[in-house]
């Protein structure tokens, strides 16, 4: 395993940009709502995490292959769980899943991708949603201080006011280190793609009909309503 280096969220100012030029208008700010409790992850040798909460976003991760798989998928989707806690609330959050040595950097760096899209969220209408979902994980390199996870993943933002829902299909990579108990965040770089096509014949839907379609849905894993 290669040494590692601190790194930072890259930020997706093109998905940020096509997002702008996609809203219809103006609209009022939606009100956010509270996080949502952390989800498990049950395994046949026990629970490889997350299994506590802090500072309103899921930890406590086993110190196992299994366990930094866990982390990794867990943090490429706490975008909504960040989004959703009021703003002074983010920094001591971000804080406590980064590594020492790349804190700074990765916390100015997530809370200047939140802050764009808070002026996405101000421009549309309602509470603006952003899901993702894990596709499939490989795990680079593994010992017992250091992992690095692979996630390929698809992102859905949807918010009243867009013409449609965006995806945004990436590979994530993360570099994780054990520290504090935990597996922190040393470096998180992202690469577009692989990027499917949507079936011609199927229409795009509109943010209502997709809220309206998954209502009673809860997000997987886990009992977070979507």
């Amino acid at each position: 395993m290669a040494d590692l280096h601190p790194g930072t969220v890259r930020p997706r100012t093109a998905l940020v940009a096509c997002l702008a030029a996609a809203l219809l208008g103006a609209g009022a700010r939606g009100a956010l709502s509270t996080a949502p409790p952390a989800p498990q992850h049950p395994t046949r040798a026990g629970t490889v995490g997350p299994s506590t909460q802090v500072n309103g976003l899921p930890a406590g991760f086993a110190r196992s292959r299994d366990g930094a798989v866990a982390a990794a998928t867990t943090y490429v989707r706490d975008a909504q769980r960040l989004l959703d806690l009021p703003d002074a609330d983010r920094t001591a959050a971000l804080r406590s899943i980064a590594s020492r040595a790349s804190t700074d950097a990765y916390v100015a760096q997530a809370r200047a991708d939140l802050g764009e899209l808070d002026g996405i969220a101000a421009r549309g209408q309602g509470h603006l949603t952003w899901e993702v979902a894990v596709l499939a994980t490989r795990t680079d390199a593994y010992t017992n201080e250091r992992a690095e996870v692979s996630v390929w993943r698809v992102g859905i933002l949807s918010i009243d006011g867009l013409t449609a829902p965006l995806a945004e299909w990436t590979t994530v990579v993360y570099e994780l280190v054990w520290e504090r108990d935990d597996w922190r965040i040393w470096s998180e770089n992202q690469t577009v793609g692989p990027t499917p096509l949507g079936h011609p014949d199927d229409p795009p839907s509109t943010p209502e009909q997709l809220q309206t379609a998954l209502a009673g849905f809860t997000r997987y894993p886990g009992p977070d309503p979507f």
